[in-house]
């Protein structure tokens, strides 16, 4: 038997597995040790791909459907031929808009590349894909803060955190990976784990705080926790001088989010909001992650932002073990 070390293709975490092959056929698929990503973990859809070639067609080829409704096996330029026809004649029918393309975060770049240029320039017809759902809200949220739609961070940040601060996020069962390395973090007992969900998350159960706000109160609760580390004077003056623009604007807003207006909105206790603030205003590294629970809510745009802004006006930014990723 042979060990082929390769790559999982199922997300961008992009974890290295071992796959042990016999006869062409891999019997069992062992996550690689010592490699820096995910180093001997794996999720389930990682550890279970030789059961999926078990069910999986065996056969390269595609298949056709005919006029009886079954399914034939075709060659490749048949099939291609085939599936160019029948878009040309849709286009022809009911003009170029009825003919429409969805992609997948699963794709490489160059593949992102040349569907978008066969659909949008050669068949001049719209095209969408599931990122757009996932993470629109998070690049325009980053573009007006940054001018460019990405966060910079590596896997090692959530390590050298000592406040991770997981907003409408759950790796315990979304981002296992993720959760593995928050898991080696919150082995130190200055580290605090910190998670905003209104609800009682698989990780909330681990965190050392959970705040259980209502629903829809993420930008209120942000608000008033920026509003209150201005008060107390925990801004980095020097940061916020240099680095930012707009800040003295952005302090005059978040005044009408005092304590009070924070509780009445978010359902916590003043004390729970007080004591969020002392971990933000304390902490030496801060960061805050969030995920689909801000990426497809209420006021998406604005509750990236506002937690963009708590880290700007913090000064945690631009240093291992802080910043706002998504």
């Amino acid at each position: 038997m042979k060990v082929i070390q390769s790559t999982c293709n199922y997300c961008a975490i992009d974890c290295n597995l071992d796959f042990h092959v016999e006869d062409d056929q891999i019997i069992s698929v062992v996550p690689t040790k010592g490699y820096p990503v995910n180093d001997g973990m794996a999720c389930i859809k990682g550890v279970s791909l030789d059961k999926q070639q078990k069910v999986n067609k065996t056969s390269s080829l595609p298949k056709l459907r005919q006029a009886d409704g079954s399914m034939k096996e075709v060659s490749w330029d048949e099939a291609m031929t085939h599936v160019s026809d029948k878009i040309q004649e849709i286009q022809e029918k009911y003009g170029k808009e009825a003919f429409a393309g969805i992609s997948t975060g699963q794709l490489t770049l160059e593949e992102f590349a040349i569907f978008g240029h066969i659909m949008r320039n050669h068949l001049q017809t719209n095209l969408d894909g599931n990122t757009r759902l996932c993470m629109a809200t998070a690049a325009v949220a980053h573009n007006q803060s940054f001018g460019f739609d990405a966060p910079g961070f590596t896997l090692e940040d959530y390590e050298l955190s000592d406040r991770l601060i997981l907003i409408g996020s759950n790796p315990v069962v979304a981002h296992p990976i993720i959760w593995d390395r928050i898991k080696h973090h919150n082995q130190n007992e200055n580290q605090k784990l910190i998670v905003i969900d209104p609800r009682v998350s698989e990780t909330a159960e681990h965190a050392d705080h959970h705040y259980a706000i209502k629903g829809k109160s993420d930008l209120v609760l942000l608000y008033t926790v920026a509003n209150l580390l201005i008060e107390r004077d925990a801004v980095d003056k020097e940061f916020i001088k240099n680095s930012t623009n707009g800040y003295e604007e952005f302090k005059h807003f978040v005044k009408d989010f005092d304590l009070k207006r924070g509780t009445e909105v978010t359902g916590l206790s003043e004390d729970e909001i007080l004591e969020l603030v002392d971990l933000i205003a304390t902490g030496k590294n801060v960061s805050i992650w969030f995920c689909m629970g801000v990426n497809q809510g209420y006021e998406a745009v604005r509750t990236a932002q506002a937690i963009i802004n708590i880290c700007l006006m913090t000064g945690n930014i631009g240093r291992p073990g802080t910043g706002q990723i998504q």
